[in-house]
């Protein structure tokens, strides 16, 4: 049976100064200083920890955004294009083969109706790497011709697109760009995706208009351990808290209790 809400008022109020009095003896005032010094050093070390993650997460992601030849980007296996390597930026060194060359049908750049011009580049080792040279309209011939020599590229690995995937493909023309739509019009083995081509050299005009990749900078998985690291140290401190304020609030009801017996 619950006491009258005057009763417990009072035994709240008695508990509270019986803290603070406890809490104000020099064994108590050292305790708390000593729990400051460990809160100070537990967030100043999560800080660190987290700082240390964003630090970790920067240098990742400074690594994959710099450009690698093609073939480390596309690994040993020619199933998928690895998901660590889509909009990864690229290099390739070859010539392009004027006979694998397609079109790929209905498609815009700023409101504008026009084509893409996918071209074969042949590398050193005589493999052949799809390259989207950029768009078109549908009128201008002149900047679907393949240059010529070889030439050296730079641009972003994306992954095929696989919408219409059953659409008609011919040897001139496709509608979307995949390792089963470019070997069937080409007649030879691609590997999956294709560079987006962003710079040339030698420049070669007139050119189709370079076109923006669907996916600009391959990301990198968020270290999760580092940034627990930093939350545990935050979560010591919130303990550190706690157990003080109950410690002290089991030491000052003891000697509410004894009190009361006393005067009792």
């Amino acid at each position: 049976m619950t006491g009258s809400p005057a009763v417990e008022g009072t035994a709240t109020a008695t508990r509270a100064q019986a803290m603070l009095r406890l809490a104000l003896t020099p064994r108590w005032l050292l305790l708390l200083a000593v729990l400051v010094g460990l809160i100070v050093a537990a967030i100043l070390l999560g800080r660190w920890q987290w700082d240390r993650t964003q630090s970790i997460l920067a240098a990742e992601r400074a690594a994959v955004s710099v450009a690698v030849p093609v073939q480390d980007a596309l690994g040993d296996t020619d199933a998928e294009l690895p998901p660590e390597s889509i909009g990864r930026p690229v290099t390739a060194a070859g010539e392009y083969d004027p006979d694998r060359q397609v079109v790929v049908a209905n498609r815009s750049l700023e409101g504008a109706a026009g084509l893409w011009i996918v071209t074969g580049l042949r590398l050193a080792d005589g493999s052949l790497i799809p390259v989207l040279r950029g768009w078109t309209a549908t009128d201008d011939l002149a900047s679907r011709a393949v240059p010529s020599g070889p030439v050296d590229v730079a641009g972003v690995l994306q992954p095929d697109e696989v919408f219409y995937a059953d659409a008609p493909v011919t040897s001139a023309e496709i509608v979307a760009i995949s390792q089963q739509s470019l070997e069937a019009a080409w007649g030879e083995e691609v590997p999956p995706g294709f560079i987006v081509l962003a710079e040339q050299r030698p420049l070669a005009g007139p050119a189709p208009e370079p076109v923006p990749p669907t996916v600009q900078t391959a990301d990198v998985p968020f270290p999760l351990q580092n940034f627990f690291y930093a939350f545990q140290w935050w979560i010591f401190a919130a303990f550190g808290i706690f157990l003080y304020l109950r410690w002290l609030r089991i030491e000052a009801g003891r000697a509410a209790e004894e009190s009361t017996s006393l005067s009792g």
